[in-house]
């Protein structure tokens, strides 16, 4: 579960950066690929 809440963290990260709303935690899980949260968590661990 840490996985995600590290990619759920950086994506919001990025979306405030851009000024941009970001979904919540429930929408970002169940949406995205298993890749795609891999690589969130990939980026927010560098």
């Amino acid at each position: 579960m840490e996985m995600y809440r590290q990619a759920y963290e950086y994506y919001t990260a990025t979306c405030e950066s851009y000024g941009m709303e970001s979904v919540n935690f429930y929408h970002f899980i169940n949406h995205l690929t298993e890749e795609q949260i891999k690589e969130y968590s990939q980026r927010a661990a560098s």
